[in-house]
């Protein structure tokens, strides 16, 4: 028996669950031989099975089913039969449904069956989603003779809104739909005006251009600037655009700025004397896309002036715009508004991005002598700049990476002579041997564990049998909820396990569970919310430099990243090792010496950085990290567990422990294994990944039908279509249909 005969028996003779389950597994499947069957269950007692059976048929989309389909749409009192035969119908393009989809334009149609009691139970008339669906049919149909009973719709002063939606349709119904819609141009209401505005702009037809020319005038802002967005992806309006460069408002001759091509460039250069400085930085960042322009004489004096006199706004793109077309001449200029201090910070920016895209030896130099700025935006962004300036084919490309490697290293940005005073994360010791790393990491027997090693921080108070004075019941009063179950006063009886005593009770707590035990145990306290914290130059610029050059894909560069990953400064390390993993990623592999410190970073480092560590090994290229990442798996934390997994998958070793790994409580761990196990594919993978499927209640079902679908698509339908015949298995039956489904689907 085939897939398609399995799932059909069950949807003729089985219990209402796997009918649902079976319908819905066949339109996933797609399978014509299964439409017969689904016709027959469109008459089917429950109306969850009708319902998946007509989205079956949707998805099927075979035109053998719409006459039942059309007696479902009128006679089936479900909402969501009706909704799903619309739908289907509206596919098939069945003609004689055109005239009962219109009848769903009108409330509750006496011709058409309806469930009246669905509103006094739920509250809801679900008429008025068919409503909405019964347009988008018609104009997907093109029934160009429904725009009257279209319109009618639209203006029922006490039916919903349904400009949005059917405006849009009416665009699509040829001329009778493009006179209605230049119809609701003499509306009073300038929301119904913008709606239908804006579908007519992007209509190639005479008429409704001429009625967008006519709306150019519209009173209402709101008006206007949807006839600007209507028209911004549309070259031949350019000449329509650019009758709005001289409207009365701000607002709208900026957006139409923005919009404008090329056909109206020449008239940007006469906007910078634009009143509005919105404007005017608008028409500067369009001029930037027309280099010619800036090439008129003149201009490049009126830049200079800007630079100097204008709004903050306008100076800053008029400084990138100096940069673009002018930078043999402009360059000490740029340079020098760059390193003043005095000038705005917007400024300052358009300067650096100017010059940046220009850069040459001189002016990466000018942007590594700014790295140590009090202004943090300025210091942020130009590191951003050399990093761009470092990618491949970029001319100066070794002397960018050479200064972000300088700034990484702190050459450029030094630590001051007083020292850094902030705290420091913990420094991570290389303490282990990687080649006894086994042995190194033997797991600690509950019982060495002191039987009070958290009963002293999380017990209440022992008063020692004494009645507890006023002063003492703030004491004794439980600062959290597991304060409150370990106190004296909590229950006796089946209380949850302190650390001391989980080898009697087979509870162990893991490192999260420690952590997130000891926030429980703090007693909150009022306080201000410190929303901006100062970072000094000297430390913010060599853990932004390491996050940057992870876009950076060079040897040099990931030596100088693997000398940081055991530093001092938490936020630098992590900052290195995500970057080490994205050139691993980008280039395929890693430096000798950048893998040397990341196995050093796994053996010995907190679970952050072992993650980052891991997960960067996994790109390194180098199969030998193979037995190093294998005592991984048995880490304590999951996500680390289940990154080892993946880098393994990555370097194409073989996984020793996978079938315990798919049965592991932790769910990304499984996963992960599971999808391992689907790489190696053996005449074991399809009974192993079926196994997966019916583990913990079928919780993977769609991720085994994944995986199985690469493997052995054959021998895993034969498989599953043995369970939907087994009747002791009935309650896997479920489990088996979706992942049919997923196997199978189209």
């Amino acid at each position: 028996m085939n897939v398609n005969q399995a799932l059909s028996t069950i949807l003729r003779e089985g219990v209402d669950i796997h009918r649902c389950a079976a319908a819905q597994a066949l339109g996933e499947i797609g399978d014509a031989e299964a439409v017969d069957t689904l016709i027959e269950a469109l008459l089917d007692e429950d109306e969850d099975v009708r319902t998946d059976a007509a989205e079956a048929l949707l998805a099927i989309g075979d035109k053998k089913a719409a006459p039942q389909l059309l007696e479902n749409l009128i006679g089936d009192p479900c909402f969501e039969v009706k909704m799903a035969a619309v739908q289907a119908l509206t596919k098939m393009g069945h003609q004689d449904a055109v005239l009962w989809i219109k009848r769903l334009l009108v409330q509750h149609h006496e011709e058409i069956n309806w469930d009246l009691e669905e509103f006094y139970q739920d509250g809801w008339d679900s008429w008025v989603d068919l409503q909405v669906e019964a347009i988008k049919s018609l104009s997907a149909m093109g029934v160009e003779d429904a725009v009257p009973e279209i319109v009618t719709a639209i203006e029922d002063e006490l039916g919903q809104d349904l400009t949005e939606v059917a405006f849009d349709c009416l665009g699509q119904l040829g001329k009778p739909g493009i006179e209605a819609l230049i119809q609701f141009l003499e509306d009073p209401e300038s929301r119904r005006r913008r709606r239908a505005v804006f579908v007519l702009a992007g209509l190639p037809d005479a008429d409704a251009q001429e009625a967008v020319q006519a709306a150019i005038k519209d009173s209402a802002k709101d008006v206007r600037l949807s006839v600007i967005r209507a028209l911004t992806e549309n070259e031949a309006a350019d000449n329509t655009l650019a009758l709005f460069l001289a409207d009365p408002d701000a607002e709208v001759r900026t957006l139409a700025v923005l919009s404008i091509g090329a056909g109206s460039a020449a008239r940007l250069l006469d906007l910078l004397e634009d009143p509005s400085p919105q404007v005017q930085a608008a028409a500067l960042s369009k001029l930037k896309t027309f280099p010619d322009q800036l090439a008129k004489e003149g201009a490049e004096e009126w830049l200079n002036e800007i630079v100097e006199t204008g709004d903050p706004a306008v100076a800053s793109q008029a400084a990138e715009a100096l940069a673009i077309g002018f930078i043999d001449s402009a360059k000490p200029k740029l340079v020098e508004v760059l390193q003043d201090q005095e000038k705005p910070e917007e400024v300052r920016l358009g300067a650096l991005r100017g010059l940046s895209s220009k850069a040459d030896g001189s002016i990466l130099q000018a942007i590594a002598a700014i790295l140590g700025d009090e202004n943090r935006q300025l210091r942020l962004e130009a590191l951003s700049q050399l990093a761009k300036n470092a990618g491949p084919k970029k001319d100066f490309a070794i002397e960018a990476e050479s200064v972000l490697i300088d700034a990484l290293n702190g050459g450029i940005v030094p630590v001051p002579e007083t020292g850094d005073d902030e705290d420091q994360p913990e420094i991570i010791h290389d303490t282990a041997e990687l080649d006894d790393l086994a042995e190194a990491e033997e797991p600690v027997d509950d019982g060495d564990l002191p039987e009070d090693s958290m009963g002293e921080s999380m017990d209440a108070p022992d008063y020692e049998g004494e009645e507890p004075t006023v002063e003492d019941a703030d004491e004794a009063y439980p600062t959290s909820t597991f304060a409150a179950i370990m106190g004296d006063n909590g229950p006796k009886e089946g209380r949850a396990a302190m650390l001391g005593n989980t080898k009697d009770n087979r509870i162990r707590l893991t490192q999260s569970d420690m952590e997130l035990l000891a926030l429980s145990s703090r007693t909150p306290r009022k306080g201000r919310v410190n929303l901006s914290r100062e970072i000094p130059a000297h430390r913010d610029v060599p853990q932004y430099a390491a996050r940057v050059m992870g876009d950076v894909a060079s040897e040099s560069v990931a030596s100088a990243l693997a000398a940081h990953v055991e530093s001092k400064n938490e936020q630098l390390r992590n900052a290195a090792l995500d970057s080490l993993a994205r050139i691993g990623e980008t280039a395929g592999h890693l430096p000798k010496d950048a893998v040397q410190g990341l196995m050093r970073v796994v053996a010995n480092a907190e679970r952050d950085a072992r993650l980052l560590a891991v997960r960067a090994i996994g790109y390194s290229g180098e199969k030998d990290c193979a037995g190093f990442l294998q005592h991984r798996l048995t880490d304590g934390d999951s996500f680390v567990k289940t990154e080892a997994i993946q880098a393994l998958t990555r370097l194409g070793a073989e996984i020793d422990s996978l079938d315990e790994l798919m049965e592991s409580h932790e769910r990304s761990v499984r996963l992960a294994a599971a999808e391992a196990h689907a790489n190696v594919i053996n005449c074991d993978s399809v009974d192993k990944l079926l196994n997966f499927a019916f583990a913990n209640e079928g919780y993977h079902r769609r991720d085994a039908g994944r995986f199985l679908r690469k493997v052995n698509v054959e021998a895993a339908n034969d498989r599953l279509v043995e369970v939907l015949q087994d009747e002791n298995r009935r309650r896997e039956w479920p489990v088996a249909i979706e992942a049919l489904a997923e196997i199978n689907m189209t």
